[in-house]
């Protein structure tokens, strides 16, 4: 029977490893948050502004309006 015990962790430096992934995952998705918003926005700008002119040239084309 084996009575000496080796305790492996992965110390300070895998403390570290781990910390640094954790902010580099977590600055990339505050990144992506914040693209996917702007995506958002400016899609819904260009829907808006689609549908004001559809409405416009829909006005001009009318002959009872």
């Amino acid at each position: 029977m084996n009575t000496t015990s080796v305790e492996i962790t992965a110390g300070m430096g895998g403390f570290l490893v781990l910390f640094g992934l954790m902010i580099a995952i977590w600055l990339l998705g505050r990144d992506l948050t914040r693209r996917l918003r702007r995506m958002r926005l400016r899609e819904e700008e260009r829907v808006a502004a689609l549908r004001q002119e559809r409405s416009e040239d829909a006005q001009e084309r009318d002959p009872l309006a």
